[in-house]
C-alpha cells in the first residue's frame, strides 16, 4: 500500500515538474516600445528599408536582449505616448521625449541619453526666427510637447500638429512660417532639405530619456546600464 501512494506521489511530482518546466521554456513575450518614428537620429523611418531605427531603438533592443525579451516596435502619436505607457498599453516610450518633473508623475525615466534643446526650423533666406520674435510668427510645434508648453510661457499661440511631417509640409508651402522643435530633428532635416531649410540657435537645453512605466525597475535599470556604457564608449 505504501509502494502504490509513494508511486503516486513520485508520479503526480512528475507531472508537476513536467509542467514547471515546460511554462519555464515558453518565450517571454516582447517588450512593446511606442514611437511617433520621426525623431531622427533618435527614431525614424528609413525610407530604403520601410523599418524604424535610431539610437533609442538600439538603445530600447540592447535593453530587452538583457533582460532575455526581444522588442516590438509600434508607432503612435506624441500625445499618445506617456499615456500609453502609463496605462500598462506599452512597456516604454521613446521619440526625443524631454524629462520633466511633470512626466516623471506619471512614468519612469531612462537616465539622459542625450542632452539637446529647442531650435526654430526654417525657410532658409529668410531672417532667422527667435523666440523674442515668435509672438510676430506662425510658428508650428507638435501637441503635447515641452516646446508647446515652452511657447505658451512665452506668450506664443503656436500652431499644433500631431505629426512633424506634416508640420514640415506646412513650412515649405508657406502656411507656417516656422517649427519650434528638438534641435537634433531640426539640423537632421535642414541638412536633409538641400539648402530649402536652416536650422536656428539653440533657445532651450533640455535632457532626453526612453519613459518606462512606473514600477519597472529591471526594464529602467537596462536601459541605464546600456545608456551609461554608449557614453563611455
Amino acid at each position: 500500500m505504501i509502494n502504490k501512494w509513494l508511486a503516486a506521489g513520485i508520479l503526480t511530482c512528475a507531472v508537476l515538474l513536467g509542467g514547471n518546466a515546460e511554462e519555464a521554456s515558453k518565450p517571454m513575450p516582447p517588450l512593446i516600445l511606442l514611437t511617433t518614428a520621426e525623431m531622427p537620429p533618435y527614431s525614424y523611418m528609413d525610407k530604403k528599408t520601410g523599418e524604424i531605427v535610431g539610437e533609442e531603438i538600439n538603445i530600447a533592443r540592447m535593453a530587452a536582449a538583457k533582460l532575455g525579451r526581444t522588442l516590438e516596435i509600434r508607432t503612435a502619436k506624441f500625445p499618445e505616448l506617456l499615456p500609453m505607457v502609463s496605462e500598462g498599453k506599452a512597456d516604454l516610450a521613446a521619440s526625443g521625449i524631454i524629462i520633466t518633473e511633470g512626466r516623471q508623475q506619471t512614468v519612469d525615466f531612462s537616465i539622459p541619453y542625450a542632452t539637446e534643446g529647442g531650435m526654430f526650423l526654417y525657410r532658409a533666406g529668410e531672417p532667422m526666427p527667435t523666440m523674442i520674435r515668435a509672438e510676430q510668427l506662425r510658428v508650428a510645434v507638435m501637441d503635447a510637447s515641452i516646446y508647446d508648453f515652452y511657447l505658451s510661457l512665452h506668450g506664443v499661440d503656436p500652431i499644433r500638429y500631431d505629426s512633424y511631417e506634416p508640420a514640415i509640409q506646412a513650412l515649405k508651402e508657406r502656411r507656417v512660417d516656422t517649427i519650434f522643435y528638438d534641435s537634433c530633428t531640426v539640423r537632421v532635416v535642414a541638412e536633409q532639405s538641400g539648402g530649402e531649410l536652416a536650422a536656428s540657435r539653440m533657445e532651450t537645453r533640455e535632457h532626453f530619456g526612453i519613459a518606462v512605466r512606473k514600477g519597472n525597475a529591471k526594464l529602467k535599470a537596462a536601459l541605464d546600464e546600456v545608456i551609461a556604457a554608449r557614453r563611455v564608449k
